[in-house]
């Protein structure tokens, strides 16, 4: 089954150290959410332990992942998060996840620039067909 919502809220914030992307149905209380992360250098214990990948949460802490995304697919008003095997067992989902956006939203531009460039530093397939 596919983890769908409608992002009401979305958001791209740079602290320096990383990126954190984020879409959910609410910006005050949430019950469905995405949160991408990625940090801009990786130390040696980050590439030991596996961390020196995307990070990607739905949710809570309990359903999270560093990889586990194959393609994001951008068509229209739907962002689809494909995941692999790791990515559907850790995030608890049997599918992909899809977020309706709305394209008149301030931050989607912003948001959907700073995800393709983190993704293609990880070879994942970005398809945009706005």
């Amino acid at each position: 089954m596919t983890y769908k919502f409608t992002a009401n809220h979305i958001f791209n914030e740079d602290d320096s150290y990383m990126i954190m992307l984020g879409f959910a149905d609410d910006e005050f209380e949430p019950s469905q959410f995405v949160i991408i992360q990625k940090a801009h250098e990786y130390d040696d214990q980050d590439m030991k332990l596996g961390m020196d990948k995307l990070h990607i949460q739905v949710e809570d802490q309990s359903r999270s992942q560093y990889g586990g995304i194959s393609a994001i697919n951008v068509t229209g008003n739907s962002l689809v998060i494909k995941l692999d095997d790791s990515g559907k067992s850790s995030l608890k989902i049997n599918g992909d996840i899809e977020i309706m956006v709305e394209q008149n939203h301030p931050n989607l531009k912003s948001t959907l620039f700073e995800l393709e460039k983190i993704v293609k530093k990880e070879n994942i397939l970005f398809i945009n067909k706005k």
